[in-house]
């Protein structure tokens, strides 16, 4: 059981890392013409014991701002919300943090069940 508990943690600490680097990517892009933002989401792992992240496209429209070559046409902009996309990204490093407290814990029960058996 204990190291499963430590595969599910593990399992976190990646899919943390997945969404940060998602959330990453579409901070990097934000000012990409046309640019479309990946939402990254966390579910149960089909395989049990853990997490997984799934990635989907966001199709909805950027911002409109007029085109530099004529007053009249509109490009489109990316539709990348930076405010969203920070808070994405604390939730990840929060996400990681815990899991890593997970495996601490882990770690000292681990060796005080070691140091009892010796």
């Amino acid at each position: 059981m204990m190291i499963t508990s430590m595969a599910s943690a593990i399992s976190g600490i990646r899919s943390g890392g997945k969404i940060f680097s998602v959330g990453a990517h579409n901070i990097a892009n934000a000012q990409t013409e046309n640019f479309k933002r990946t939402r990254a989401f966390l579910e149960e792992s089909s395989a049990g014991g853990g997490v997984s992240v799934t990635l989907q496209a966001d199709e909805r429209p950027g911002l409109k701002f007029p085109s530099s070559e004529t007053s009249f046409s509109l490009r489109e902009g990316s539709n990348v919300d930076p405010g969203k996309e920070i808070i994405s990204n604390l939730q990840a490093v929060n996400l990681i943090e815990a899991n890593m407290a997970g495996i601490r814990i882990q770690e000292k029960v681990l060796g005080s069940l070691l140091d009892i058996t010796e």
